[in-house]
């Protein structure tokens, strides 16, 4: 059964109730504390902090942070924010404090970039955002996937997830842009999970990876190799998440919510399976009409979607959950405040190095070695996304 627990495995990496309450306590007085720093009022500070609060409630869909994946001295509740503690949690939260005071400095506006370092890999994946890009042959040269993160350090990024193609099949690149990148932000590699043995995995560590997001898209091992177009896709996804683990790597599994999947039935399974293989993490993505899935009729029904919804809350809610990985959907906050991307909180740069607002809108403003970031967010800002107005928050 696919479901039981993996050998070699431990279990514990998420933790909750008075012990997740103590570390919660523990990081907003670390919050104040430094905010402190810079403004000398605590009741604006109090008033501000209150109104990041309401804000982040708004777009999470829940008020209390109840669980967090614990990884070494760190905590993390969400794949895409810095662990805590940190000076890079630190940093995170000062941009989103000077968001609240309307204070809409260019190096503040970005938290993460989808930094896509290869257009090789081996699979034919039914719904690849990169389908038109990929190639044998590598669009950028070693020397300019570093010129683009020198780049890109200068938006006070906090986080960065280098993705592809497979980024594995580029692994010397890959540690080198890790071991540059990790003093300033926590780096997170988009994987397949093809050939991510133990050996690979604990050099990942070593150069400093902070975790890795790997793709399953079924619960079931025949169908996900089928949506993979690949017999061993689900054998490397499982041995990834078991090198994953012994390396110290934190785990999340990235799920494309395709019609065909998207049922109560399958979501809970494929919940139950995270939940057997200890990862910290599952995001649902809504499958986009982009790429290989360009003109198909792709896009879930509203009856979906609220399926979805619910189990996201659900999942937040019911203590049944409380041990189980944290839910990130965020179809969810969009359709709370509006696209976070296109130059908000987050872009995306291809593997020839053209600018978009993110995967799922694939417009280029701009080729990263030609533009400045600053002009590139501007154009985005002024482009948005294709589905969703651009937040305002």
């Amino acid at each position: 059964m696919n479901n039981q627990p993996l050998d070699g495995i431990k279990p514990g990496t998420i933790i909750n109730g008075n012990k997740a309450a103590w570390v919660s306590k523990r990081l907003f007085l670390n919050i104040f504390l430094h905010a402190l720093k810079t403004k000398n009022n605590p009741l604006t500070i109090i008033r501000n902090l209150k109104k990041f609060a309401e804000k982040r409630t708004k777009i999470q869909g829940y008020s209390k942070i109840t669980r967090f994946v614990h990884n070494g001295q760190k905590y993390h509740f969400a794949d895409q924010i810095p662990g805590f503690p940190s000076g890079t949690f630190n940093r995170f939260f000062e941009a989103e404090l000077k968001r609240v005071e309307g204070n809409r400095e260019r190096k503040i506006m970005m938290n993460t970039v989808i930094y896509s370092i290869t257009s090789r890999c081996l699979l034919k994946c039914t719904h690849c955002f990169e389908w038109d890009n990929l190639s044998s042959q590598e669009h950028l040269k070693p020397d300019q996937l570093i010129t683009i993160l020198e780049k890109l350090k200068t938006l006070g990024l906090t986080h960065i997830q280098f993705g592809g193609g497979e980024p594995l099949a580029r692994f010397d690149d890959l540690l080198v842009l890790i071991k540059k990148a990790k003093t300033n932000m926590d780096c997170w590699l988009l994987t397949s999970g093809f050939g991510l043995t133990l050996e690979k995995a604990l050099e990942l560590k070593k150069a400093g990876l902070t975790g890795a997001s790997i793709s399953l898209d079924h619960w079931e091992e025949k169908a996900h190799n089928a949506f993979r177009n690949h017999e061993k896709s689900f054998y490397w996804v499982k041995e990834a998440v078991q090198n994953c683990h012994r390396a110290g790597i934190i785990l999340s599994l990235a799920l494309c919510a395709t019609k065909e999947f998207t049922t109560q039935e399958n979501i809970l399974k494929y919940y139950e399976l995270a939940k057997a293989w200890n990862v910290g993490f599952i995001k649902i993505l809504e499958a986009r009409k982009v790429g290989r899935f360009t003109g198909k009729d792709v896009t879930l029904t509203p009856e979906q979607i609220e399926m979805l919804t619910n189990f996201y809350l659900k999942s937040y809610s019911d203590d049944k959950f409380r041990n189980w990985p944290i839910v990130m959907f965020p179809g969810f906050d969009q359709r709370q405040v509006g696209c976070l991307g296109a130059g908000n909180r987050y872009l995306y740069i291809d593997s020839k190095g053209e600018i978009h607002a993110c995967p799922f809108c694939q417009n280029p403003v701009g080729n990263a070695l030609d533009i400045t970031f600053e002009d590139a967010i501007k154009k985005l800002r002024n482009t948005g996304c294709q589905k969703f107005p651009l937040s305002s928050f």
